[in-house]
């Protein structure tokens, strides 16, 4: 294993861009090695040898606390920090406290420049150009102070976002929060922003405020389990499609794959025995093809069928992908009752 190149000191303890880390030296494929947080889009954190401590796990809100005062503090320096510090007694709110976690969100905000607050219904709105008062009242456990400022917790952050997401954009949302991270892959952040129970007792507390509906509608979507939107995008069309709900993640252990670990799908039915693979952009690489063969060759020794689907297929709105699952599952040999 060849060992990184060293970070110029310039960049540590602190969020850095991508164009910060080539103005200083690192390479484009430096940023892509483990010690290197992407925090979110063209932004990264070396966290240098903090992939080999011990794994003595945090608790989960002083985790998520750092998380968000390493991202904050950058984000919010655009626009957000400086209306929090003309109004401080207002909090960071809806899309703009989701975007300042890094949060994934539907592509039309991506170019986003209002800034959403909360503030006291007692309280005026801002007169300042291009921010958005939300005039509500805030539980003490709705807000969070980073660095001397406030934003909306994460589960009122979830709940304030159904007055601007669809259903589908808040359980998509919901599920990117309530999964747990691969320790592996997405150090430090060792813990899930949420739990189900928490999103559902948050909900609970608030049966007037807006996009209660939508809210509602979300939760009881929300599964532990999805990696990325588009598998939940995935699960979404084939539910609406009547079909029954794929289980997620699902496992298979086979010898000649590995001993230790089993082959993973990322939806599938067990008792019909399909597995179903979503290929993102990164399943081009060399690499993880190589890795994409050996895991569905597991999944045929078994006597699984092997389905995969990719953007083409989410640009359909899995309309394809929802008529070959259905093909399958109606076949008169499938189901555990066929193959036993």
């Amino acid at each position: 294993m060849t060992v990184p190149e060293p970070i110029p000191v310039l960049l540590h303890g602190r969020v850095f861009t991508r164009s910060e880390a080539l103005n200083a030296g690192v390479h484009p494929e430096r940023l892509r090695r483990r010690d290197i947080l992407r925090v979110n889009r063209g932004r990264y954190r070396w966290v240098g040898d903090e992939d080999r401590r011990p794994r003595s796990a945090p608790h989960p809100t002083e985790e998520l606390d750092r998380i968000v005062r390493d991202i904050c503090p950058s984000t919010a320096s655009h626009r957000g920090r400086a209306v929090l510090d003309a109004v401080p007694d207002a909090a960071l709110s809806h899309i703009s406290a989701a975007a300042c976690r890094g949060w994934w969100l539907p592509q039309r905000f991506s170019a986003e420049e209002q800034v959403h607050i909360a503030r006291a219904p007692d309280r005026p709105p801002t007169s300042r150009p291009g921010v958005i008062t939300h005039r509500t009242s805030l539980a003490p456990e709705d807000v969070v102070v980073m660095d001397g400022r406030r934003l909306t917790s994460v589960e009122r952050t979830w709940l304030d976002c159904a007055q601007l997401l669809t259903a589908t954009e808040l359980t998509i949302l919901g599920d990117s929060l309530v999964r747990t991270p691969y320790t592996w892959a997405e150090e430090p952040r060792t813990a899930a922003w949420t739990t189900p129970d928490r999103l559902q007792d948050r909900v609970k507390r608030a049966p007037g405020v807006r996009g209660i509906a939508v809210a509602r509608e979300a939760l009881s979507l929300i599964r532990v389990g999805s990696d990325s939107p588009k598998e939940t995008e995935l699960r979404l069309a084939l539910v609406a499609a009547g079909l029954p709900e794929p289980q997620l993640q699902v496992e298979c252990w086979d010898p000649e794959y590995s001993a230790h670990f089993p082959a993973t799908a990322d939806l599938g039915y067990e008792e019909w025995l399909l597995a179903l693979h979503y290929e993102g952009r990164h399943h081009r690489s060399e690499n993880q093809l190589t890795r994409d063969i050996r895991r569905e060759q597991a999944f045929v020794r078994q006597g699984w069928i092997n389905l995969r689907f990719d953007a083409v297929d989410a640009a359909q709105g899995f309309r394809t992908a929802v008529e070959q699952v259905r093909r399958v599952l109606a076949q008169p040999s499938m189901g555990s009752a066929g193959r036993h």
